[in-house]
């Protein structure tokens, strides 16, 4: 009887400790999710038959100027997150970690690091790509580098590898996981390991600093704090990235891990 209950024990304690998934497309709403540093006058996503959905036509933000990326209204810390996502011919978006809300950044990649979703055809044609020059430019001073290839972190570390994709138009699934406790972080597109990396420390920082956001130059748009809060913050919101063209969200769900 007494191994009995010693079991029993042992059975709740490991239930207790695992965690569940949840989902975090409620209701076919945008429940528990909201625009970044929204004022009420910020627009661009809906929701369809519980699907997230950005279109850079519906949103009144000039995107060097303004952002209109959605944020949870929870903040995480050390999690797995799973979902779908789809982009139109030449689109480009992203998933974002560690998100500062605070008024004196403007955007979300000033704080939080990027995994990098992006129509893949745009490195064999980069004048298909949204956006204009500047996604253009990207595109080109990156070929051969892919830190801002899909599932890239975005400037930092490139994918380990590039062909597992489904082409724009059709469903890809992503599988994130991000522990500071181990102090690792990886990508699973399609099932597929393609990225791992560290999330802080002195390896992470010699990345950081071979990127873009380690320059502390005065570029307007940014505003006065430039790159000096990226990737600052372990607890921080998670964030659909918009861009321009239409980008598709679905099955999105979280696990923390404890």
């Amino acid at each position: 009887m007494k191994n009995y209950y010693l079991l029993l024990v042992i059975f709740v304690l490991s239930c207790n400790n695992n965690p569940e998934w949840k989902n975090l497309i409620l209701e076919n709403s945008l429940k528990g999710w909201h625009i970044f540093q929204d004022d009420g006058t910020k627009t661009g996503w809906s929701v369809k038959d519980n699907i997230l959905i950005f279109d850079a036509e519906l949103s009144e933000e000039n995107m060097l100027i303004s952002d209109a990326s959605l944020l949870s209204d929870k903040k995480y810390l050390n999690f797995e997150i799973k979902f779908d996502w789809k982009i139109e011919k030449g689109g480009n978006s992203g998933f974002i970690w560690g998100v500062d809300e605070n008024i004196k950044y403007k955007f979300p990649y000033q704080t939080g690091p990027e995994i990098q979703i992006i129509d893949t055809e745009t490195y064999l044609s980069p004048q298909t790509i949204q956006g204009g020059e500047i996604e253009i430019n990207n595109i080109l001073n990156d070929i051969g580098k892919n830190k801002n290839f899909l599932g890239a972190v975005y400037g930092i570390s490139p994918p380990s590898k590039l062909n597992v994709s489904n082409p724009a138009g059709e469903w890809n699934s992503y599988h994130i996981k991000i522990d500071h406790r181990t102090n690792k972080g990886w990508v699973k597109l399609n099932d597929i390991l393609i990225n791992d990396f560290p999330l802080s420390g002195r390896e992470w920082d010699s990345l950081v600093m071979q990127s873009k956001f380690s320059k502390s130059e005065k570029f307007e748009y940014l505003g006065s704090e430039r790159w000096y809060g990226f990737s600052k913050n372990k607890l921080g919101h998670i964030c659909l990235q918009d861009h321009p063209g239409k980008a598709y969200f679905k099955n999105i769900y979280i696990k923390e891990l404890k």
